[in-house]
This record gives C-alpha cells, sequence and structure tokens, in this order.
C-alpha cells in the first residue's frame, strides 16, 4: 500500500508555509489510480492556503508496481549531482534489503532523477522495453545526430503513447524550456536486433560498460564524457 509522511512546504509564489501529507512510496499494481495521478501531474500537488496557487513537490519517491515485479526510485538531482543521487539509492537499497524476511530478495529497481524520466521509465518498464537499451538506442541517436540534439539541450524521452508495433517512438524536449519540440521514430525491429546482439556479449557487452551503475542515462554519460 501507499505511504504518506506530513511536510512542512512553502509556497514558491508568496513563501507562506502550510504542513501537507504527500505520497513517500505508491504501489500502483494495489492502488492504479495513483498512477493515473502520476501521470497526469497530480500526484504530490499542492494548493496554498494562502494565495490558492498549485504547485508540484518535487521529492523522493519510490514507484512499485506489484503485479510487473518491478520498481523505480526518483531522488530528484541534477544529472551533475548523479554521483550524490546513487549513494542514497544505495543506501535506500541497503535499507529495504533489511526489512525483508531471510531468503528473500527485492525486485529489479531502476533509479531516475527527476519526474518526467519517471514517468518516461513507467512506460518503458510496462511496455517491456529493456532500459539499458533504449538508453543505448539514445546514444546511437544522439551521437550520431549531434548537429541536431546536443544532450545539454535536448532529453531524447520514450513516447509511450505513441509506440506501435513498428516503431518506438521519441520526443525532443528542450531542456531550458520543456517544451515538446519534435518525434522520432525508431524500428522497432532494429531495436529488438541489438537485445539479441548484446546480449550475446553477455556482462561485458558495450552497453553494461557504457552504463554500468544504477543510473542509467545516454544523456547523463555523454554530458558528463565532455566534462
Amino acid at each position: 500500500m501507499a505511504q504518506t509522511s506530513t511536510y512542512p512546504i512553502q509556497c514558491p509564489e508568496c513563501k507562506s508555509q502550510q504542513d501537507e501529507v504527500l505520497y513517500d512510496s505508491i504501489d500502483v499494481g494495489k492502488e492504479p489510480e495513483l498512477r493515473k495521478q502520476l501521470i497526469e501531474n497530480k500526484l504530490n500537488r499542492v494548493k496554498c492556503t494562502s494565495c490558492h496557487f498549485e504547485f508540484y513537490v518535487d521529492k523522493n519517491l519510490l514507484y512499485n508496481d506489484s503485479r510487473g515485479g518491478w520498481m523505480i526510485y526518483l531522488t530528484p538531482h541534477a544529472i551533475e549531482d548523479s554521483e550524490t543521487a546513487i549513494a542514497e539509492f544505495d543506501k535506500v537499497l541497503e535499507d529495504m534489503s533489511g526489512l525483508l524476511p531471510s531468503g528473500k530478495s527485492l525486485p529489479p529497481i531502476d533509479l531516475v532523477l527527476s519526474r518526467i524520466e519517471l514517468v518516461e521509465r513507467i512506460f518503458v518498464r510496462e511496455a517491456g522495453l529493456d532500459p539499458r537499451v533504449i538508453e543505448y538506442v539514445k546514444y546511437l541517436i544522439y551521437t550520431q545526430n549531434l548537429d541536431k540534439y546536443m544532450p545539454e539541450n535536448s532529453a531524447l524521452l520514450v513516447n509511450g503513447q505513441e509506440c506501435n508495433e513498428e516503431n518506438l517512438c521519441f520526443v525532443v524536449q528542450d531542456v531550458e524550456t520543456r517544451k515538446l519540440e519534435s518525434l522520432l521514430h525508431y524500428k522497432r525491429e532494429t531495436y529488438e536486433d541489438l537485445v539479441e546482439l548484446l546480449a550475446q556479449d553477455g556482462e561485458l557487452s558495450l552497453v553494461q560498460q557504457l552504463f554500468p551503475g544504477p543510473y542509467t542515462s545516454a544523456r547523463s554519460y555523454l554530458i558528463q564524457d565532455e566534462v
């Protein structure tokens, strides 16, 4: 079931403070309506009691799909601060593992650093796609189109609603304005060929070398590689 806590929240508009009950974790396998709230940006959304301004509270959140058998952990950080996020994630995994009965193990848990990455990863997991291979596809798109899509300025995101049996669909988002600029289609057959090819390389595959840690992001890899 979902877990909540009460937090002191300051309105970004009028700076007044109030206490709000916010979600720390949700299980959409048991409460599917919370998935809809998250996708529609209504989860952990607050209305100021003073000026009535509505805003989203950016905080840690564990997304659990108990029916699908996977989780996603959101800890809001800038890409440049991914090492801090990974350290926090490792501590969360340690604490969660300590609560399990003997012999039990955690399901797959992905790490994301923003709400939009969380929504994208939900679409990826629900579609049965491999997150690391998806990031490798993004890596290929970036490196083959650096004149169009610079990772510092553009984010590639899976558009789950537009994906079909023939094509995977990526939307290009301007990082600064957050506006969606264009759509890219990638043949699903090519993706499936990549899955098969990369699986033959085992643990030492190129994907594992590019994205060895819990935070799998082509954009983060390319940005940090330039530093």
